[in-house]
């Protein structure tokens, strides 16, 4: 059973629409300060594990909680804690990308003129701050994402939750997403994002969660998973673990 002081705390959460079985008794932790890859092929879960985390669905069975907030009856101070950027960000059509962030800055009680300029410096780092003021639902796939890791990270979260962040993004983005995930953590700052990408995970975290038709089948550190399964690479242990055999 995981240890519930973790900041992020699952035990035995399953998840059921209709006669759709979509997770079947999950359980990890994820403790403060930790960056964990939550790996998994296209439907084996991942989204909707992290929509139970923040409180959108509720879990037909289980615990889910983050700081000992129960995610979806406290979901409101649960929201509080958590920054989520997911795969698809949907912004409101007539509002520019300056006044969501500004809107975003006001919902959390922050000062407006201060959110502010910490998101223009890091929207500038982001090569964004010249499109602040055009309207967000006009942006790329790669500058929407910009745009949500700045609202993700505007008020300053315990946890940052990154539904495939890099989607979209080019080399030059990629490379200071690392940077911001980096500096976020040694900040104490604790982040669950999921990827396809390999070595995403390799090069930015110390743990991984590996799901499958909704079921965990494999968690640990990067280390721990390798050794364990005899593979040199975790790219080879991901295709061991999840590859379904060949019809014959």
């Amino acid at each position: 059973m995981p240890n519930e002081e973790a900041l992020v705390f699952i035990d035995r959460a399953t998840k059921t629409f209709g006669d759709k079985l979509a997770l079947t008794e999950i359980s990890f932790q994820v403790p403060a300060g930790q960056i964990c890859g939550l790996l998994g092929p296209n439907g084996a879960g991942k989204t909707t594990l992290f929509r139970l985390l923040m409180g959108i669905l509720k879990a037909t069975s289980g615990v889910l909680r983050v700081a000992g907030l129960d995610a979806f009856e406290e979901r409101v101070a649960t929201k509080r804690l958590i920054g989520f950027l997911p795969d698809e960000p949907i912004f409101y059509s007539y509002l520019s990308a300056r006044e969501l962030l500004e809107l975003s800055a006001g919902m959390h009680g922050l000062d407006v003129d201060a959110a502010m300029e910490w998101a223009e410096t890091l929207a500038r780092r982001l090569r964004l701050a010249d499109d602040l003021d055009n309207y967000a639902e006009d942006f790329s796939r790669g500058m929407k994402k910009k745009l949500g890791l700045l609202m993700a990270m505007l008020h300053g979260p315990r946890l940052l939750v990154l539904d495939e962040p890099t989607n979209g993004l080019d080399v030059e983005s990629t490379h200071i997403f690392y940077e911001l995930i980096q500096e976020a953590a040694a900040a104490g700052t604790t982040i669950l994002f999921s990827t396809h990408l390999m070595d995403h995970v390799t090069r930015l975290c110390s743990h991984a969660v590996i799901i499958n038709d909704g079921t965990v089948i494999a968690q640990g550190s990067l280390a721990e998973l390798q050794e364990r399964h005899g593979e040199a690479s975790l790219e080879s242990l991901f295709l061991k673990l999840t590859s379904r055999p060949q019809q014959v």
